[in-house]
């Protein structure tokens, strides 16, 4: 047996080509946003583990426990360690209509003989950094995270708000160590600021409604843009779409990833990546161009300030664009790297006794299959129809007050 093997609940991650039939099975698969996929894309390139489907539950959302006994059995034969992927779970209502098995993650971890590590988990208050927060969480998330204390070393967790939420519940073994995206890249990561003079230079991170920015490329991660995703990786055009739409669907400005790599290498054809999305934002600096995010979640800013990723969710619809690149300071990002990326290297040293992988020299983490969405695959009806709307339709009427 190896001397590493881990085992990855709630992965969140694509690896085999069935994993993308449709939109459902592939939102099932990612849990409903491709920036979950990029957490345990970047954990397994630190680690140096490709994955197999063998080796994770993808979707603990969708697990049957009640089949349960036959991954317990694996972990506790074949594996060294188990990694509980979690996100911004500690909120008041989880997204997308989920909620956490509590009691049967419970139960299936208390059957464990494994080490169970935690990196990366959040809390999201969307009234801010609420102080009372931690008094309005379910008892059931409350128990359970006492549980996940009382079998992990330490829980790394996202920024400094969660650790104070985390405190009020009397949960103290906690390391802030940002998100393991963060860090994909290696140690020597350095982010480029170069002189912007086309507004095509800039590429969305999630829709943003800015009038300069209208017809820019755009990166689609979730439900939010479901009926876009549907129409460039699914051949369905079932919807209305808004003029703008239909512009950038012709133009094929969109675009979706199931492979991370691919999803890095198209953002290294911009200067300057701009959006709510907090891992789209990720994505783009260890691509190596500066980038912005604009979420006002108590999330996205915990991350962005421990971090050091540029943040503002002020801009306004008709800001200058490249007024703002031209304002940004990207020295804290790259003069604080080093120092971040050597605090999760011992967050992990710590809870796995493994020293993180250079990344910087290694190869991508194969995904098992080409689970690459095959975009704008669409027959020519699909087009000629988008075609015809688009000549109906005057563009301008989108941008309304």
């Amino acid at each position: 047996m190896s001397d590493f093997i881990p085992f990855f609940i709630n992965s969140n991650i694509c690896t085999q080509s069935s994993d993308t039939y449709d939109f459902d099975t592939f939102m099932t698969a990612i849990a409903g946003n491709t920036g979950n996929s990029y957490i345990t894309y970047s954990l397994l390139k630190e680690l140096n583990f490709s994955l197999n489907k063998d080796y994770h539950i993808q979707n603990i959302y969708k697990y049957d426990f009640s089949q349960s006994e036959k991954d317990i059995d694996k972990i506790n034969n074949e594996c060294t360690h188990v990694f509980l992927i979690l996100q911004d779970q500690i909120r008041i209502q989880e997204s997308y209509g989920y909620k956490l098995p509590y009691k049967d993650i419970i139960q299936f971890i208390n059957k464990l003989n494994k080490p169970v590590i935690i990196a990366g988990l959040g809390a999201n208050s969307f009234d801010g950094y609420d102080a009372d927060f931690h008094k309005k969480l379910s008892t059931d998330l409350v128990n359970f995270l006492k549980f996940l204390s009382a079998h992990c070393n330490s829980i790394g967790i996202r920024g400094n708000y969660t650790a104070e939420i985390l405190h009020n519940l009397g949960i103290d073994n906690i390391n802030v160590i940002g998100c393991p995206s963060f860090y994909e890249t290696g140690d020597d990561r350095y982010i480029e600021k170069k002189e912007i003079k086309n507004i095509k230079d800039i590429i969305l991170t999630s829709i943003f409604r800015n009038k300069e920015l209208l017809f820019n490329y755009q990166i689609c991660q979730d439900f939010c843009e479901e009926n876009i995703i549907k129409a460039i990786a699914f051949n369905d055009y079932n919807y209305d779409f808004q003029d703008v739409e239909q512009k950038k669907l012709k133009d094929k400005k969109y675009r979706v990833y199931t492979d991370m790599e691919e999803w890095k290498n198209f953002i290294k054809n911009f200067k300057f990546a701009i959006g709510y999305r907090l891992h789209g934002s990720i994505v783009a600096l260890n691509a190596g161009i500066p980038a912005m995010c604009c979420n006002g979640d108590s999330r996205a800013r915990e991350m962005c300030e421990f971090l050091h990723i540029p943040y503002n969710p002020d801009i306004k619809s008709k800001d200058n664009i490249l007024k703002v690149y031209e304002d940004i300071d990207i020295s804290d990002v790259n003069n604080t790297y080093k120092k971040l990326y050597s605090n999760f290297a011992k967050f992990i040293k710590d809870n796995t006794s493994i020293d993180l992988y250079n990344t910087t020299v290694s190869k991508p983490v194969n995904q098992t299959e080409k689970i690459s969405l095959n975009l704008y695959n669409s027959n020519k009806h699909s087009f000629i129809r988008i075609n015809n709307l688009l000549n109906k339709i005057p563009i301008i009427k989108i941008f309304r007050k």
